[in-house]
């Protein structure tokens, strides 16, 4: 089951947000957050995609169904 990176980003949004003190202690904390949700968001972007089908497109020369009014 593969991680869901954006969750993981929101709840360590939220627990940066309840850091509200000014001490070092508090700051520091906020900052390593930050690295944390920095290192979700590159990994959720740097994950390998998922396999899909691609579905061709009609070839340009195909013939296109008859026009039965004038309006496109």
């Amino acid at each position: 089951m593969p991680t869901n990176f954006a969750s993981v980003h929101a709840c360590l949004e939220k627990a940066q947000a309840e850091l509200t003190g000014t001490d070092a202690a508090t700051q520091q904390l906020r900052e390593t957050l930050g690295l944390l949700m920095d290192a979700a968001l590159k990994a959720e972007y740097s994950a390998k995609p998922r396999s899909c089908e691609v579905i061709p497109f009609p070839q340009a020369g195909s013939p296109r169904p008859k026009q039965t009014s004038h309006h496109g």
